[in-house]
């Protein structure tokens, strides 16, 4: 019984966080009028943009969900972590869950300042930029 409510609750948040994701660009849409405006509003671009700008945000969005699952999974380790009762069995799965979560923003914060570093250099160039002043 205890278990079906931890998940219950663990699925709660999952699709809180979620549905906070899709409703946020829903209510831009709605405010705008249509969705190439919402678009053009939330991203702050002119409706002139490059390839290379939508690249760039497109791979800044993937980024930062993935730096969401990463939240997710700290707040459901250190839950199972927390609610283990001493089980050492699922203390290990927690700190395996946890270590393997901050590997994976480590991973995720390199890519996303090579990421950041690369499309700058690509929109400064293609912008008529001097490149690496």
């Amino acid at each position: 019984m205890r278990k079906n409510i931890i998940k219950n609750s663990m699925l709660t948040i999952i699709l809180l966080v979620f549905f906070i994701q899709l409703a946020i660009p829903s209510a831009i849409v709605a405010a705008a009028g249509s969705v190439e405006d919402a678009f053009i509003t939330s991203s702050g671009l002119e409706k002139n943009i490059s390839i290379s700008e939508i690249v760039s945000i497109i791979i800044k969005l993937v980024l930062g969900f993935l730096g969401v699952i990463f939240v997710v999974l700290i707040i459901y380790s250190g839950f199972n972590w927390m609610t283990s009762a001493g089980n050492e069995d699922k203390i290990s799965t927690a700190k395996k869950t946890m270590v393997a979560a901050i590997i994976g923003l480590t991973i995720i914060l390199a890519a996303y300042a090579i990421t950041y570093f690369v499309l700058d250099v690509v929109i400064e160039a293609t912008q008529g930029g001097h490149g690496l002043d």
